[in-house]
């Protein structure tokens, strides 16, 4: 009896230890004494559920999901226990068991607020917009004051297109935590798609973030050894979230498939979790002389990886979106640092020197007080665009079949505000008998606010189609049945705009004052459709209306939109890259001739 009584108390002694490690970031000594602990305890129930958290951390989803099953097996009561496997499941992409192992959780602990949020998160990334809401409220009514609960709320509310509701928690969580980079992202991102926010205004929340979380940071960077020959080989690192199946990577692949390795050495900094790998992951990689995985790394060890890889040009592709590692350039680990691709404004960082745009989308001497960052202005396009590999074919003009015009938008809801939806309801009541088809999230409540707006124009909400979230193949379908594709503002589409022109289908798009209210109106550029953009909100229903009525110019567009797009420099990834390598290399000409400090 003592025996056991003093194997009990060793193995709590570790299980302790493991606890005091992990707290000091000494994983794998942490890890060791879970697994003594276990040793001399294996029914210590604790112990597995801390050791399945560690493993989780470490995204080693097979070995915490078992963890957390053996933890079950000895005591299935276990409501936390229920929620970390829920956890694993979700980051498995197992959405229907992690819903399941949530609700066993609060089955057992209706006052379980970190179950109730979990769920709620892992039924907004289902889809299940309006569950989720509900889940998110009772975590608040558990926890009022917990920010991260409040802000993941307000991403729900954006994807809705609640705008206002999501910023207005979006402030709030930052008044609770205004130290925190990643909640203020949130606020700076939503700002962009808000019709109601002057460009100015949009600015000068991007300094404030940039001023409360990142410029000390780099006012404190240390000199750079690199050798500053400018005409040598480059050293050129790309970060992402996003090195898998993701919109970003229509733009960034053909770049890293068509880079000039004897002119570049190409190293790519993936910020995405191993579990979340892909085929497109795959791809990249051999596209990369050197992938170096980031996601486990703090912000400082992530920096000090890009130094001693001697990173001449630093490239981030996601700005304020999820995911980024804006701490980490904020850090200034190299010596020239562009953003680009994936962000629609501004990091609004000191340590962020250019920014990749063109002359439409920024025109010359227009925007670029709205930026910390330096304008470089590439030629033609500041993209370029590669189409799906398994795109289906050019369907028919459905309007000879059907005999109406269908238009369609396959936009994140977000960007869908009732002034979008009032124009679309007025293009819908002067072209008797057409119709919308728009991609967006099923729910009972926005079907009803969708057909509230319509019916404000006199319109039969009949004749507006709410289709749901899909695989990329069905989404190309679905923009097949499409004649017309109607862009939102003022935050436009791109990949959207890109794949419905890459399926035949013209798009008509409202031209603003900012990039992310002219960016999608660069491919119209480059194919010679000026005529479908817009300068005003009435220009816009006039050119939809125009193109509605002429059918002939409508089938010939579906035939020809395709090769256009292949003839023009949208498709032209040599051509683009070799540009975007010229930029680099007069940005790293300039760094080389200011004196050494």
């Amino acid at each position: 009896m003592a025996m056991h009584q003093e194997a009990f108390d060793r193995a709590v002694a570790h299980k302790s230890l493991g606890g005091t490690l992990r707290s000091r970031g000494a994983v794998a000594d942490a890890e060791a004494a879970y697994r003594e602990a276990l040793r001399l305890k294996p029914d210590f129930v604790e112990a597995h559920n801390d050791l399945g958290t560690l493993l989780w951390d470490q995204h080693r989803l097979a070995e915490a999901r078992a963890c957390h099953t053996a933890a079950l097996r000895l005591r299935p009561e276990r409501a936390d226990s229920h929620n970390h496997l829920g956890n694993v499941l979700r980051d498995e992409g197992q959405i229907p068991a992690a819903i399941e192992a949530y609700r066993q959780a609060l089955q057992l602990d209706p006052h379980y607020g970190a179950a109730h949020c979990n769920l709620a998160n892992t039924l907004a990334d289902g889809g299940w917009t309006e569950e989720a809401l509900v889940e998110f409220q009772r975590a608040l009514e558990i926890a009022p004051g917990d920010a991260d609960v409040i802000v993941n709320y307000g991403t729900c509310l954006q994807s809705q297109g609640r705008l206002d509701e999501a910023i207005a928690a979006y402030r709030t969580a930052i008044r609770i935590d205004d130290q925190n980079p990643a909640i203020h992202h949130n606020l700076v991102y939503a700002l962009n798609f808000h019709p109601d926010y002057d460009a100015q205004t949009v600015f000068a929340e991007h300094r404030v973030w940039a001023q409360r979380h990142a410029d000390s940071l780099t006012l404190g960077a240390t000199p750079f050894a690199n050798d500053r020959t400018p005409g040598r080989r480059l050293r050129v690192g790309y970060v992402s979230a996003h090195f898998r199946a993701h919109a970003v990577n229509f733009f960034s692949e053909p770049i890293l498939a068509a880079h000039d390795h004897r002119a570049v050495e190409v190293f790519c900094y993936c910020a995405a979790l191993p579990a979340e790998s892909d085929a497109t992951t795959g791809r990249l990689q051999k596209h990369a002389d050197h992938w170096r995985e980031i996601a486990g790394e703090t912000d400082q060890q992530a920096s000090e990886m890009i130094r001693g890889d001697r990173i001449d040009v630093l490239v981030d592709l996601s700005g304020h979106i999820g995911g980024n590692r804006l701490m980490v350039f904020a850090r200034k680990p190299a010596p020239v640092q562009v953003t680009y691709l994936g962000y629609q404004n501004t990091t609004g960082m000191l340590a962020m020197d250019y920014r990749l745009t063109d002359d439409w989308a920024d025109p010359p001497g227009t925007t670029d007080r709205l930026y910390t960052e330096k304008l470089v202005r590439l030629p033609r396009a500041f993209f370029c665009y590669l189409p799906s590999a398994d795109a289906a074919g050019v369907a028919p003009l459905p309007a000879i079949a059907n005999g109406i015009v269908t238009f369609g938008s396959f936009n994140s809801f977000a960007k869908i505000t009732l002034q979008v939806l009032a124009t679309w309801g007025e293009i819908l009541s002067v072209i008797p008998r057409s119709r919308l088809v728009l991609l967006a999230p099923v729910t009972a409540a926005l079907r009803k606010y969708v057909c509230r707006a319509f019916e404000r124009q006199g319109v039969n909400p009949e004749r507006v189609e709410l289709a749901g979230r899909r695989s990329r193949g069905e989404y190309l379908k679905l923009i097949n049945r499409v004649d017309i594709a109607l862009d939102p503002f003022p935050f436009n589409g791109h990949t959207t705009t890109c794949d419905c022109l890459w399926q035949g289908v013209p798009l008509v798009t409202l031209a603003g004052p900012t990039y992310a209210s002219r960016f999608g109106g660069s491919a119209l550029v480059n194919l010679g459709l000026r005529d479908l953009i817009a300068g005003s909100r009435e220009q816009y229903v006039d050119v939809a209306r125009g193109l509605a009525a002429n059918l002939d110019r409508l089938k010939g567009l579906r035939g020809s939109l395709r090769g256009m797009m292949l003839d023009s420099p949208l498709l032209d990834a040599q051509g683009f890259t070799r540009n975007l390598e010229a930029a680099y290399r007069r940005m790293w000409g300039d760094w080389c001739a200011r004196p050494s400090p």
